[in-house]
């Protein structure tokens, strides 16, 4: 038995190591770039606020990605996440900030020393925003020396860099960002997105062909409604090289190409982080791709992966150098030429100059109207409830205005004749008309 003293000095030790982890609301209150995250959970999302303090960094721990001050006032120039800030939806809001909440403990001595990307499970799941399975992901990789920068990568390539990481909470650890994550978007906003932030790397042709047939849109209606895909996307300037096959291909051939593009993950999209040399792939066109990598880069078949990693609501999309196709899924890749040359037939030769809105397909381009409204099912734990009625380039919303209205989108107007298709992006929770 323990003597008197010994009992309260073991009693006051047991204290101070209770004391020595604060809770989430002691540090969200105790530091001074945290105050508008502490404003938001405590007045807002109190819901939310409680779930994260039940979490246990010893058995059930979560890491948290924490928008500083800063990051709040950038809001209003944030894609999707500025005008549900606004417009004080709720709804939208814990949405968002499940896709910054990320299950397990991942500090920043968990990250891969070579400097290559992770990608982390977050808590969203809500099929407004997301059809991937486990959570929508969220990147991160260190960055830079002495010492390296942490960097959490989102939808539309949001960059959030750690300004101070590895704080602990009873319920895990936190990263004080400088900038809101942003959830993805489907892979048509995506593709016109990227088209205006790296035009040398468009990719509206492929886009555009996906819409090329009105009378048979299975495999856009495949791509924008299927969870866990992979896209490798030949640039615009690729399927120009081939434009002249593919201007007098048969549409079921056409077809076939691009769907062997595309790949259904069995267990998830497939990230850079899941590549590994000799990695078979099948896709949706029913063979396997191949990826390589050698010291000059990363191939799948013969074409060089010239962008990666750009996140969607229902996968992920690579974009790569060349027009792949099954006929020529033998051809290896030449690891000491930048481009690769084509394997369908081309007209054009070394020298000529190249026109990345010249390519084929690029005025079918859907014309493009997003509408979402949310209900309170998507409160905390994140659910179905978007509605969404659209009707071309003038379409109004129905619903609540909410954060997804913000992200009314015309791409290019390319729809043929009076043709109206509706594609509903079940893993994004809009529906889509062109």
């Amino acid at each position: 038995m323990f003597s008197p003293r010994l009992t309260t000095a073991l009693l006051l030790f047991a204290s101070t190591l209770a004391r020595a982890t604060p809770s989430l609301s002691d540090v969200l209150s105790t530091t001074a770039n945290l105050s508008s995250l502490n404003a938001l959970l405590t007045a807002q999302l109190p819901d939310l606020l409680k779930t994260l303090e039940g979490y246990d960094s010893n058995t059930n721990p979560v890491t948290l990605i924490a928008p500083s001050n800063d990051a709040f006032l950038r809001l209003p120039d944030t894609p999707m996440l500025g005008p549900a800030f606004s417009d004080n939806d709720t709804v939208q809001i814990n949405n968002f900030m499940l896709y910054h909440v990320v299950p397990g403990l991942h500090p920043s001595t968990s990250l891969n020393k070579d400097g290559s990307f992770q990608f982390l499970d977050t808590m969203l799941t809500s099929n407004n925003w997301t059809n991937v399975t486990g959570g929508q992901r969220v990147g991160a990789v260190l960055q830079g020396d002495a010492p390296p920068i942490v960097v959490f990568t989102s939808g539309l390539s949001t960059r959030s860099v750690v300004t101070n990481q590895d704080i602990e909470f009873t319920g895990g650890i936190l990263h004080i960002v400088d900038a809101f994550a942003v959830p993805p978007m489907p892979y048509v906003y995506n593709a016109d997105q990227y088209n205006l932030a790296y035009p040398e790397d468009a990719v509206l042709s492929f886009t555009g062909a996906l819409y090329s047939q009105p009378s048979n849109l299975s495999l856009a209606t495949i791509v924008n409604t299927t969870s866990d895909l992979t896209f490798f996307v030949p640039s615009n300037i690729a399927m120009e090289l081939a434009s002249e096959f593919l201007a007098f291909i048969p549409p079921t051939a056409l077809q076939e190409l691009l769907s062997y593009h595309i790949v259904h993950g069995a267990v998830g999209p497939l990230y850079s982080s899941n590549f590994t040399n000799g990695t078979q792939a099948t896709t949706l066109q029913g063979t396997n791709l191949v990826l390589y990598f050698t010291g000059g880069g990363c191939f799948v078949n013969s074409a060089r992966i010239i962008a990666s990693d750009i996140l969607l609501a229902n996968g992920v999309m690579h974009v790569i150098d060349n027009v792949l196709t099954p006929d020529k899924d033998s051809v290896q890749p030449n690891a000491t030429t930048y481009t690769q040359l084509p394997v369908l037939p081309t007209t054009m030769v070394a020298g000529d100059m190249f026109n990345s809105s010249a390519a084929p397909f690029t005025t079918f381009m859907p014309d493009i109207v997003s509408t979402a409204s949310s209900t309170s099912s998507d409160l905390v734990s994140g659910g179905a409830g978007a509605t969404a009625t659209t009707t071309g380039s003038g379409a109004t919303s129905t619903g609540k205005k909410s954060a997804a209205d913000g992200l009314r989108q015309t791409a290019h107007v390319g729809v043929v004749g009076s043709a109206r298709v509706f594609a509903c992006l079940l893993g994004a929770g809009l529906l889509w008309t062109l």
